[in-house]
């Protein structure tokens, strides 16, 4: 059963609010300082995938990025947590295969034109002009197919030294990178009571692997930051998830006031901010150009990221139909989760689905898993791509939804 099911009555703390606002006075009294009077003395903290926008921007922008980051190391004002170092060298590689895949489709995807022979046409001048022509295009085809090959080996022999790593190693030390030291039985703990009571961060993550623990170890680095400093905190984040932010019909408003209060218990009554990547190159005095750009990107991944949460609600739906479904053909089954690929299988056995609707649900449980670990894994990246999945889940969700179980006889 997923995490977020695993709640039981005797860990549930009723009085979990004590713990969460142990002083309700500052509910009332305390006011965070606004991003305008922080900026100059804060800290920054830089979240994974901001480190990962500057892979799909230009050669200009990437330039006003590092004089940025280069501004805040020099004010020893920047840092990243060790959490955040060790995803950007997971997902790395995988912004480079989409860029890999992306020159490698356009390179593939021009052809040569469709020629045919009209000798009845040969005499005209028009005609004889068109085939000159076609000619031309056919070898600016070549051309372009030969350097975009010519790029793509240049992409391909990049090792750590492609342009957003380089800018980062000569950047990021071991004085920016912030690799909190922590007690595996406390964090342990720390995320099942986040998890069980819904408390940020971390519990929206409890289906991945790890159980989420990704973003709580980022947390409790800023918290050791916020204390170590005695300063304000800005976390450069493109994270939209709900256990990160309050929000109304899907848009961000501000951060989770336990996130807020948290952070100040912990610094000295100091103030904690989340910002986009695009705003926070704003705040210090990136162009209007780069932060446009940066913003572009920022609302393509955004997107992405909306079409993937719909996926996996979709997938989740399909899940507890499958169940359903199972546990009433097959009463005795424990009352525990069972996967998705296993019952299907189990009903297939009994002729309740067919082959094609196994193959497919293999298929889309392959896609599942990539959008929760590894997206380098499979060809859906774009956003009509996993549109297009999405309109496959809802027909095998229809599909599901007219099964019937009345012909069958458990025997």
């Amino acid at each position: 059963m997923p995490s977020e099911n695993k709640k039981l009555d005797n860990e549930f703390d009723i009085f979990i609010s004590n713990s969460v606002y142990p002083d309700a006075t500052p509910i009332f009294t305390y006011s965070p300082k606004s991003l305008d009077k922080i900026k100059d003395d804060c800290i920054i903290i830089i979240d994974t995938n901001a480190l990962l926008v500057p892979y799909s921007i230009g050669k200009e922008g990437l330039e006003q990025i590092k004089r940025t980051y280069k501004k805040l190391v020099s004010e020893k004002r920047l840092f990243l947590p060790g959490q955040v170092a060790r995803e950007f060298a997971r997902n790395r590689a995988n912004k480079l295969a989409e860029l890999f895949q992306q020159l490698n489709s356009k390179r593939n995807s021009p052809q040569n034109l469709q020629k045919g022979k009209y000798p009845l046409l040969e005499s005209l001048p028009e005609y004889q002009e068109s085939i000159i022509i076609e000619q031309q295009i056919d070898e600016l085809l070549k051309q372009y197919r030969k350097l975009l090959g010519n790029v793509l080996d240049h992409v391909h022999s990049w090792s750590w030294n492609d342009p957003v790593s380089l800018i980062y190693s000569e950047l990021f030390s071991q004085d920016v990178v912030y690799d909190f030291k922590y007690e595996e039985t406390f964090m342990r703990g720390d995320l099942k009571r986040r998890q069980i009571h819904k408390l940020p961060p971390g519990y929206k993550d409890s289906g991945k692997d790890d159980d989420g623990i990704g973003d709580l170890l980022i947390w409790h680095t800023i918290l050791e930051i916020g204390k170590k400093h005695g300063k304000s905190v800005i976390f450069v984040s493109g994270e939209e998830k709900s256990d990160w932010w309050h929000k109304i019909d899907k848009q961000t408003l501000y951060p989770r006031y336990e996130l807020v209060d948290e952070f100040r218990r912990n610094s000295d009554e100091q103030s904690f901010h989340i910002i986009p990547f695009s705003r926070f190159l704003s705040l210090y005095g990136a162009s209007d150009s780069t932060v446009e750009e940066v913003r572009e990107e920022e609302s393509r991944l955004s997107i992405e990221f909306t079409l993937i949460g719909e996926f996996m609600h979709k997938w989740q739906t399909l899940e507890q139909s499958l169940l359903s479904i199972y546990r009433l053909v097959k009463p005795s089954t424990p009352i525990r989760w069972i996967g998705v690929r296993h019952i299907t299988r189990e009903l297939f056995h009994l002729n309740l689905l067919d082959e094609s609707f196994v193959a497919d649900i293999e298929d889309l449980s392959q896609i599942r898993n990539a959008f929760v670990h590894d997206r380098s894994i499979i060809e859906v990246q774009s956003e009509s791509e996993i549109k297009n999945e999405i309109f496959r889940l809802d027909k095998i969700i229809d599909m599901v939804g007219q099964i019937s179980i009345d012909v069958y006889d458990d025997k």
